[in-house]
């Protein structure tokens, strides 16, 4: 039998998708890569995922997705767990990918349906089983419809629950009905992860049961995020809320620049350029803020960082 005990489970707290640092479009910023990763765990995050869609992950080819996990499992040397998104049209190369996953010291792989065809939930069920049969990590499954084109319904998570390598859900949607069925048809696992995606919902969705987030803003303000989840936590309501109105304001400020489209990736890549001095090179098709964009979100930044301060 397969031994599945790289992770603690249910899987709790903030882990952040990391950003992908580039030098240019085909090239690593290893440098950063570590960077980044250091200042993650200094922020006290409970765990780091690469390569989602935060890390451009469709954008990068094979090659740079390997080097992106050895160096993420690297860089973090088991202090916290590490979470590979190896979905991909391709079942070889998804197989690929967290094989290679399990050998960098990887501790699950996140996987999402097949993003061209229309896929039915009946397939969608089989190949996400058919991962979990061969794959050597436990497998966190990944609705992320609004990219993936094709959903994972909560009939469907809660009859993969059933999987004993199949340990958890990260949700992209937003929905709180919807996390709230996935919840309901995985009840019999209590040890089962639901992770969230979007911060505007963060607190709400702790509070409906969630156990984490996984935020792209934390990659700018860990330990914001972390606090927030400390406070909802600790039963620190008041706190918790003052703390859910800075992240929404955060994510309203850095997301809503330029083309609704690519405002997020553009944003939030540009913010840590302005922030840690990361390079802002995204891979194609996407390109930097411009010079007058940036100068919007400097502005931005420097309101939400003097609110950021007043609530400590």
């Amino acid at each position: 039998m397969r031994d599945f005990s790289t992770i603690a489970t249910p899987l709790r707290g903030i882990i952040p998708p990391i950003v992908t640092p580039l030098l240019d479009a085909e090239t690593l910023d290893v440098p950063g890569l570590h960077s980044l990763i250091e200042r993650l765990i200094a922020g006290r995050v409970h765990g780091i995922f690469a390569l989602g869609s935060t890390g451009e992950a469709p954008s990068l080819s094979l090659d740079v997705r390997r080097e992106i996990i050895k160096q993420s499992c690297s860089a973090v040397a088991g202090r916290v767990p590490v979470l590979i998104n190896v979905s991909e049209n391709s079942f070889v190369h998804c197989l690929l990918l967290t094989e290679y996953s399990a050998k960098a010291g990887a501790s699950a792989v996140v996987w999402s349906p097949p993003c061209y065809f229309p896929v039915p939930q009946e397939d969608v069920e089989r190949n996400a089983a058919a991962l979990s049969e061969r794959a050597p990590l436990p497998v966190f499954l990944y609705n992320v419809p609004q990219y993936a084109h094709n959903e994972i319904s909560p009939a469907t998570a809660g009859r993969l629950s059933h999987l004993a390598n199949i340990i958890g859900l990260k949700n992209s949607n937003g929905s709180l009905d919807y996390l709230a069925e996935v919840k309901k048809a995985v009840a019999h696992r209590p040890e089962f992860s639901i992770l969230v995606g979007n911060e505007e919902t963060l607190y709400p969705a702790l509070c409906a049961g969630a156990d984490g987030g996984v935020c792209g803003g934390a990659n700018m303000f860990p330990d914001l995020y972390v606090r927030l989840f400390e406070a909802w936590s600790q039963g620190l309501r008041a706190e918790a809320e003052a703390l859910h109105k800075l992240v929404v304001h955060l994510a309203s400020a850095v997301y809503s620049i330029g083309a609704a489209q690519t405002s997020y990736l553009r944003g939030l890549k540009c913010a840590l350029s302005l922030l840690h001095g990361m390079h802002d090179v995204l891979a194609e098709p996407l390109k930097c803020f411009s010079a007058e964009e940036r100068d919007e979100l400097k502005a931005r930044l420097a309101i939400v960082r003097e609110e950021a301060g007043q609530t400590r």
